[in-house]
C-alpha cells in the first residue's frame, strides 16, 4: 500500500503537520501489530506490556486531540461524583453513570448535544472525575455559579440537570489557541496510571453523529524537497501550520 514520511491534519482553523524521520509502510504497521496480537499472556514480558499501555496511552490522546481541534466548542465543563451516588473510586460505575447521564441529556434536553469527554484520575490515587467539551446545550439548564474566571469577564456555571454530583460550566474563547490550552489541560490527566487502569476500556466519550474529524493527507517526498514542501506550506496563508518532526 505504500508508505509516507509527512502527514497532514486539517482542523477548523488550523493544519498540523507531522515529518517522521523514517517513512512509515503501511503493511508493516499491520504486521507489527498482528505480531503483537500472536503472544500469549505468558510469552509478553513486562517490557512488552509497558510498551503496550505506552502505546495504547498516546493513540487516545492522539485521538482525543483531533476529536476536539476539529470542532467548536462552546463550553468546558467538569463533572465529579457524589460518593452517595456513584462511587468514585471505581471507574466502571463512574463510566455507567456518566454515559447514562448523556445519554439521558441528549434524548430529553438536548437532541444535538455534542461533546468530547474524558476522565481524570486524582492525584490521591483512588477517585475519577471527567472533563468535557462541550456544545449545543439545547435545554440543558445552566446556572450562575457566583463565582467568575478570567478576571471577572466569564461567568461560571453550574448545570442543574446534573445531580451525580457537582459541575462547572465554563465558556470557550472561540480561537484556536483558547481550545488548544484546554485540550492540552484533558490530555494532561491521560496518564500511564490512567491508562494501567483502564486497559481493555473505554477512555473517552464523543459524540459520533456530529463531531467532525480532521482531514489526513499522508505524503512520501524526498528529502531533497521536504524544504520547498514546508516552504509552500508556512507560505499558504489560508491557515495556522503547525510542524513537528518525529
Amino acid at each position: 500500500m505504500g508508505a509516507y514520511n509527512v502527514r497532514t491534519l486539517t482542523y477548523k482553523n488550523q493544519t498540523q503537520v507531522r515529518f517522521f524521520k523514517k517513512p512509515i509502510e503501511f503493511d508493516k504497521k499491520k504486521v507489527r501489530a498482528n505480531e503483537r496480537k500472536k503472544k500469549t499472556e505468558e510469552e509478553r514480558t513486562q517490557f512488552d506490556i509497558d510498551l503496550s499501555i505506552r502505546q495504547s496511552m498516546h493513540r487516545t490522546k492522539d485521538k482525543i486531540w483531533n476529536i476536539c481541534l476539529a470542532n467548536d466548542w462552546e463550553y468546558f465543563v467538569t463533572f465529579t461524583f457524589n460518593p452517595k451516588i456513584v462511587n468514585s473510586e471505581d471507574y466502571d460505575d463512574c463510566s455507567a453513570k456518566m454515559s447514562k447521564w448523556l445519554m439521558n441529556a441528549k434524548q430529553i434536553c438536548a437532541p444535538d448535544l455534542k461533546y468530547c469527554l474524558v476522565p481524570e484520575f486524582h492525584s490521591d490515587k483512588k477517585k475519577f472525575h471527567f472533563h468535557a467539551l462541550m456544545s449545543n446545550l439545547g435545554d440543558i439548564q445552566l446556572v450562575d455559579s457566583g463565582r467568575r474566571k478570567d478576571k471577572g469577564t466569564k461567568v461560571i456555571y453550574n448545570i442543574a440537570n446534573y445531580r451525580l454530583g457537582f459541575s462547572t460550566a465554563i465558556p470557550v474563547n472561540k480561537d484556536s489557541d483558547s481550545q488548544g490550552k484546554i485540550v492540552g489541560y484533558m490530555l494532561k490527566y491521560i496518564t500511564k496510571d490512567l491508562a494501567t487502569l483502564t486497559q481493555g476500556k473505554k477512555r473517552y466519550w464523543y459524540t459520533r453523529t456530529n463531531c467532525e474529524k480532521p482531514l489526513i493527507d499522508t505524503y512520501l517526498i524526498e528529502s531533497d524537497a521536504l524544504e520547498d514542501f514546508t516552504e509552500a506550506l508556512e507560505n499558504d496563508k489560508t491557515y495556522r501550520l503547525s510542524l513537528i518532526h518525529i
